[in-house]
């Protein structure tokens, strides 16, 4: 008995330790160049994150360690490896360019630490928002574990504080990806502008406390929970079928609704405040 006990509280645990596994990977990817490999890790870490608290949740093992091992590898394959990703892809071509063509021409290392591709200004900016979104992902991650067990007011169930950092990893690499929908076609999802912009946003919507809706906590009808099962199906045909436009769409789609999930929450929280009107102490 205590064995099989054991056996459970590993399972969760090791679902977590397989989403780390695959976020270090597309670290390697990443820097190896090898974009659709190093996105479909990062994709693949997120399925494994939503899955450990599934089985956590299903045999009843939830703990502590795991909700702290869970955020660190969250750091890894949602904070640190998305950004380092898009750097790679495009931010940093011109330097790492510099850095390849001056280790061939030269032998020395004076000549290649003089090179314009080492010096501070081949990051620059570019890296600094790499630092940036890292920074955004441990302070989502910080806050909702320090939130854990506290009382929070209840028309909050219904939606994250900030966007959860899976969701604000597919905004950062959301470029990368219409750039495989479009067979690379269009030059400006891999231009500076698109991809900085993109990793900004994506670290200021993850450490905001902008209301993003949570399904699991929504209380919805049967003729809509069919609609979304209908949705679901149609989007795992497109998965299979053509992954990229259809990634693309989601990401299109969660950027989209976000504006109505936050009009929601305004309204939800006006009907709790209304039903339950604050108290003056004298």
């Amino acid at each position: 008995m205590k064995d099989e006990l054991k056996l459970k509280r590993l399972c969760p645990n090791m679902v977590t330790m397989t989403a780390l596994c695959f976020g270090v990977s597309s670290l390697n990817m990443a820097y190896w160049g090898q974009w659709q490999m190093a996105l479909t890790f990062i994709i693949l870490a997120g399925i494994f994150d939503f899955l450990d608290g599934k089985i956590a949740r299903m045999v009843g093992v939830g703990s502590h360690f795991g909700e702290e091992l869970d955020s660190l590898s969250d750091f890894v394959s949602f904070g640190v490896a998305p950004g380092f990703l898009m750097y790679q892809w495009t931010l940093d071509q011109e330097a790492r360019i510099n850095v390849l063509q001056s280790i061939a021409m030269r032998s020395d290392t004076v000549g290649i630490l003089q090179n314009i591709g080492m010096r501070s200004d081949a990051v620059g900016i570019s890296w600094v928002l790499v630092l940036f979104m890292a920074m955004c992902c441990a302070m989502r991650l910080a806050r909702f574990n320090a939130m854990i067990g506290t009382e929070t007011p209840p028309y909050w169930r219904p939606f994250f504080m900030g966007v959860p950092a899976p969701a604000g990893a597919g905004l950062a690499v959301w470029p990368l990806i219409c750039s495989l929908a479009t067979g690379g076609k269009i030059e400006f999802f891999r231009s500076p502008i698109c991809v900085g912009t993109m990793l900004a946003l994506s670290g200021l919507l993850m450490a905001s406390k902008i209301p993003t809706i949570c399904l699991k906590h929504l209380h919805l009808s049967e003729g809509t929970i069919a609609n979304i099962r209908i949705t679901l199906m149609l989007a795992i045909a497109g998965l299979v079928w053509m992954p990229w436009i259809t990634l693309s769409l989601v990401g299109l789609t969660y950027v989209v609704c976000m504006p109505l999930g936050v009009i929601y929450f305004l309204k939800t929280r006006h009907t709790y405040l209304v039903a339950h009107p604050v108290r003056r102490k004298k």
